[in-house]
Order: C-alpha cells, then structure tokens, then sequence
C-alpha cells in the first residue's frame, strides 16, 4: 500500500520525536495491521472430523515395567482437546489405570475396541494412531506390540501381531492416517522384555506402502527410545507433545502439518539426546502420504497463556544447553518491508516482549539469567543496531559482547492476524554462531484492549456491534468478542473516527492553551510537535454518562501503575484493606491492565505523566526533544513515530472519579483513586494520534497528496 511506504523509509527514522518521561516502554509505530486469512498447505478438501486412539501400557504383568508411559498417553489427550480441534468423543485412550477394562490395554480390549473406532472414521475424516510400549519380536521373525497381559513364552496367543494391525488401517476410510509408535525403550524401559525386542522403526516398517499414512517411530534401528525423568515423559514423546501444542508451527499459519510436527520432533529430539542422554536417538519419518496434510488445528488461547508456553518452553532449551543469559528484543512483524521491529503491531509488540522477559526471569531463577532490558537497549541504541544486523554474525558477536556476554538472543514475531487471531513465534539465537538455539510459539486470541493495541483507530457502536451472529448451516453461532473484533477490523479500514462529528470522544493536543491542528490519512492521525514545545491531551466526553479512559503515550500510562511485585495485591485487595501498593509514573503496561481515568461529562485535559493523585496531585509535563536527545531514545531499538494512544470503555463499578500524568514536577489536583472499585468495562472506542516533527509532516504530504483536515 502507498499511504504505507512513507513510515519504513530512513529519514523517517531519523526525524522522529519523543516523549520525555522518566521511565521509557520504547517508541511504537503502530502501523496498521493488514488482516489476512491463515494459508493452509495441503489437501483443500473440507476436513472432516480428528480421531485419536491412544494406547499406553506402563505396568507389564510378564516383561519389564515400564514408566511414564500413561503420562505420555494423557498430555497428548489433553494438548489433542485443549490446544487443539479434537473432540474429546474422538478420542479414545487405553491405559492401565482405566477403571473399565474395556479401556485397558489387554489384548481382548485391543482387538475388540480398534478395528469398532477405526470403522467410525469417515472418507473425510483423519485419524491418529499412537502405541507407547514393549516392541517384540518372535522366532519366526513376526513383529508384535505388547498388550499388558502378553505372554513373552506365547507372543502369537498373548500379543498383538503388527501385520493385523496394518490390515486394520488399512481397511479404514480416513483420507490421512498417522500412526506413531514410541517402543523399544532404554535400560529399565521399552526394550529390555524378557523376549527379543525391537526397534520403533522395525515395527513401523510394514506400513511403508500403505497410501494414506504417515507413519513417525522415536527411534531408529539399534537404538533405544529413553525415558526423561525429569519431564516424566519419554524423551520423543515429551517433544511430539510440545511440537503439537503450538511449538512445531513454523509458518505461523496456526496450523501444524506432518512436515512441521516431524521437523520439530527430530531436531529436539536428536538434540536433546546428544545434550542429555548417554546415547543418541533419532526419530525416523518412515512413510509419507502426498501433500502436506495438517495434523492440528491450533486453538486459540489467550496472550498472556501462549507468552506463558513460549517463555516455559524457551527456559527448557536454554536449561538443556546451559546458556547462562539471553536477552529479549522487542517482537518484529513478519512483512516483507518490515524494516522497524514492531511496527506493524503497534504496542503489542513491545507488550509481548515485556510479558516475555518478565516469565523467563520467573522460569531462569537459579538457571539462567535475563539481559537488563535498558542496558540491552542502550547497547542496540549506541551500536544504531538494525534489523539487518540480525544476521549479521559479526554484529550478533559484538552485541553479546557489549551487553557482558549474551549466548542467546530471542527474537519473537508475531504473524498472521485474521480479526482477534494472531500467531507469536519467538526463537533462541546463537549470538556467537547464528544457529537456531531453541524455538517456540503458539495461537492467541486476544481480548478487545489487546486489539485496540496494533494501532487502529476506531468507534464502537454496540447496538450493532455486540449483537451475536445468528447460528448459520448447523454451526453454532461465534462468540460475540470475536465478531466484535472483525466489525471493528472492517470499520477501521475507513476514516479516522475524530472525522465523525458524532463520535462522542474528542481528542485534542494542545500547546499554549492552543489546540494543534490534525492532519488525517485514512485511518492514521498526525499532529506536528516540535522539539522544545509542551503540550497537553485535551479529552471531552460529550456523552452523557461517565466513561472511563485508559491514556497511554509511547505506551507509558499516564497513571501511576503499581509495582510489579505490589501487583496482585494492587488488583484483589479489598477495599477495606490497610494494606497500601507503591505505584509509579510513566510505566510500561499493556492497555488492557493500565489503570484508567474516570472522566464525567465534560472536558478533561492531562497535562503530562503524573505520580501522585488526590488532593495533592503531582506530574512531569509531556515535553517534546529529538528522539536521541530523550530519555525514550536513549532505551529505544527502533527510532519510531511518536505513538499517544487513548481508550475508552464503559464504566463498570463504582462511580469515583481518578487522575494522573508526568512530565516537568507540577502540583495538581485529582479525584480520589481506587482501584478495586474503578474498573473498565466493554471497549467503546479508540484513537491513535501520531505526533511528528513539522517537516516530517510536510513530506508525508508531499508523498499523499493533500490532506483530511
């Protein structure tokens, strides 16, 4: 898009302003965000239903014991219903510890509840067959799984043959099959029965010319399939299971195919028993059906859960490898012409990054330790660190180098966003060699506020809005907050919602008492300040009910936020509790926890960050310097547009009224603020007001054209 080209250019960059505060979350473009469908690979066929059938045997009554076998049955289940698009009457587990024993892995249960679920699988539909157990192999050279009740002195009368298996999966309908098979156990595990064992690979080698199936074993002949003690897992199933909650979507389409699930299960896997085991494994693709069928649909969870994962699982590769210290970069956008990391997703990303660091110094206490993030970003600012430079190993070198030894570096991106949809992918890179350290990521649905984050300006209108789709061809009808979220997507592609007289929120920049005319394009709003001047953020609510207003510049809260620490005691503390938080001016925060304005009918105007309110309200003014010259541009890694951001909401909870700002020290005076009883409600609007130099204006208008004024 043109009206676009004008933000990535250099000059732009380096005319850029700021503002100055105290405490600096790092400037955000917050372009806008070019909503697109996920791509699917594969067959395009209407997909049908999942089947899961899930055999897992752990106590033998006549060969070795095995453990953790029913774990590995378990968080597969769990990650197949809860991450995925599985429905739990399409799965069936068989374990030892199922009180029917219709469910337990005998060998009558086997044989009479297989060939009955696989028939259930329709032409359209896929199934996954999964076996954690012994391997064994008879006299006569035939292959067999072990049930619980095999007997190793009578394997043709006690086990179950792999050759009726195969007619079995064979003789099913579904238009893709996977079978997996993590047998032949090390040591005290899957493979030292007391009959020959086994190789995963040998028992799945039958099925090599079955069309249709793609078959995965967890080791490779004459190799052993190890037990992780410390995941309370086998090590291949632990990484099939972390592949498939989100981890193994390379893309970023929110969708994992064969070729993605295989690829991260043989990395890990290989990797980790060069790192962690006395002896290697290698997970082995064995057959390969035409196209790319896609094994798992993601299932969207919430952001801050899908960080959760991310830092859980980035904190076990860097454990593994004994990486000592990381540092966190902003999260970049996947565009083809993304030369600002984050720019495309406004303050999300910068928000996904904080959230990010904040979890991994929870998991690497003891471990490993987090970069500082401000020394992090001086070091990028002072070395004019590019995207660029990202692959670049002399630049990676030196920048460990200049934050005190750095191994590894996270790089998240977050891509493909359809409505309240997007993908996060972050991965762990050698600073030393530019090779791949570890990588992970998963689908987020994220709520209104988060939305109201990638920078789009845009007016609610509930009556039309929030009304709920009517169910359509035997679907069930969407969840309100996702339709919201595509109505909103839609209307913002239009104009600026300042542009509509009827919108009830004005938003003004002032400077001397003067307001500063706006130029608007499109959906994008500017406003000229120049180095040296003070301005003000005049709000009018001309509804006529209160509302509240959460009002954020470079993503910096207005209000004082408590402290990380006093955080929970800040949100659940009861009202009559004694028990007082310490907050702080001008913090980072995400636009869906900052604490919010009330603001009554009438005209309210913030004139800066502050740090107490009350009666003896103070604040530091907004003062606007060069980018490099503030104390924003000297944490910043990106010399971004100026971003002021201000939300409005419903009023849920009492009726007190709040205040805050920062900027030069000034005495004011505010209503009296109470967190536990001022909370905001649905999402009624936001606007996004850019504030650049005059002449970075001027050529804005000269590329455009004349202006929206």
């Amino acid at each position: 898009m043109k009206s676009m080209g004008y933000r990535r250019v250099s000059w732009l960059r380096s005319l850029a302003v700021a503002c100055l505060c105290v405490l600096y979350l790092g400037l955000g473009g917050g372009l806008q965000v070019q909503a697109q469908a996920p791509t699917f690979r594969g067959d395009q066929s209407p997909e049908g239903r999942r089947w899961a059938i899930l055999v897992g045997v752990e106590q033998y009554h006549r060969v070795s014991r095995l453990r953790h076998t029913i774990n590995d049955i378990k968080r597969l289940s769990e990650t197949l219903q809860q991450r995925g698009d599985y429905r739990p009457d399409c799965i069936l587990e068989i374990v030892d510890t199922s009180p029917n024993s219709r469910f337990q892995p005998l060998r009558a249960s086997l044989l009479a509840e297989l060939p009955g679920w696989l028939s259930k699988v329709g032409p359209n539909d896929q199934v996954l067959v999964y076996f954690s157990g012994h391997g064994l192999c008879g006299e006569d050279g035939k292959l067999y799984l072990a049930p619980i009740d095999c007997n190793p002195d009578d394997l043709a009368s006690t086990c179950i043959e792999v050759q009726w298996l195969r007619e079995q999966i064979a003789a099913c309908q579904a238009r893709f099959k996977i079978l997996v098979i993590d047998a032949c156990h090390a040591g005290n595990e899957k493979g030292e029965a007391d009959t020959p064992s086994v190789s995963a690979k040998d028992l799945g080698t039958p099925f090599k010319d079955l069309t249709g199936v793609f078959t995965l074993a967890s080791c490779a002949a004459k190799e052993k399939s190890q037990i992780w003690e410390d995941m309370e897992q086998s090590l291949f199933s632990y990484w099939l299971n972390q592949g498939l909650r989100g981890h193994a979507d390379q893309d970023g389409d929110g969708a994992i195919t064969i070729d993605e699930l295989y690829a991260h299960v043989y990395r890990n896997v290989t990797q980790t028993a060069k790192l962690h085991f006395p002896r290697a494994q290698t997970p082995v693709r064995i057959t390969k059906p035409p196209g790319v069928p896609v094994v798992i649909r993601l299932k969207p969870q919430t952001l801050r859960q899908v960080l959760a994962d991310v830092a859980e699982q980035l904190a076990t590769d860097m454990t593994l490898q004994k990486l000592s210290k990381v540092g966190v970069l902003e999260f970049t956008n996947d565009t083809r012409l993304g030369e600002l990391l984050g720019a495309d997703f406004g303050l999300l990303g910068r928000f996904c990054a904080e959230e990010l660091e904040r979890q991994l110094m929870d998991q690497g206490m003891g471990k490993f330790s987090v970069v500082d993030r401000r020394r992090l970003q001086a070091v990028l600012k002072d070395r004019q660190f590019s995207v660029k430079d990202l692959g670049s190993s002399v630049a990676m070198k030196q920048l460990s180098k200049d934050a005190g030894g750095m191994p590894v570096i996270a790089l998240g991106t977050l891509r493909n966003r359809t409505g309240r949809v997007v993908t996060l992918q972050c991965k762990l890179v050698r600073t030393e060699s530019d090779e791949l350290a570890g990588s992970a990521g998963g689908t987020a649905m994220l709520n209104e506020s988060q939305w109201a984050m990638v920078g789009r300006s845009v007016a609610v209108k509930p009556e039309e809005d929030r009304l709920p789709e009517a169910p359509t061809a035997g679907q069930p009808a969407r969840p309100v907050a996702s339709t919201v979220v595509e109505r909103l997507d839609r209307r913002s592609q239009g104009p600026h919602p300042l542009l509509n007289p009827d919108f009830p929120f004005r938003v003004k920049i002032t400077v001397d008492g003067k307001e500063r005319k706006a130029v608007f394009r499109k959906n994008d709003m500017f406003v000229a300040l120049g180095k040296g001047e003070v301005y003000r953020v005049r709000i009018e609510n001309r509804a006529d009910h209160s509302v509240m207003m959460r009002l954020l510049i470079d993503g910096l809260n207005t209000l004082p936020e408590p402290k990380r620490e006093d955080l929970d005691k800040a949100v659940r503390v009861e009202p009559t509790s004694q028990k007082k938080s310490e907050y702080l001016p001008a913090q980072r925060v995400s636009l869906d926890e900052a604490q919010a304005w009330r603001l009554k009918p009438k005209a309210h105007m913030i004139p800066g960050f502050y740090s107490v309110t009350g009666d003896n309200a103070k604040y530091r003014e907004f003062l606007v310097v060069d980018a490099q010259e503030s104390l924003a541009g000297r944490q910043q890694f990106t010399d971004q547009i100026g971003l002021i951001t201000a939300a409005f909401y419903a009023v849920k909870g009492s009726s007190r009224a709040v205040g805050t700002t920062e900027g030069d020290r000034r005495d004011g005076k505010t209503g009296k603020y109470d967190a536990n009883k001022i909370q905001a409600g649905n999402l009624l609007g936001v606007v996004h007001i850019r504030y650049v130099e005059p002449e970075v204006l001027r050529k804005v208008q000269e590329e455009e054209g004349p202006p929206t004024t």
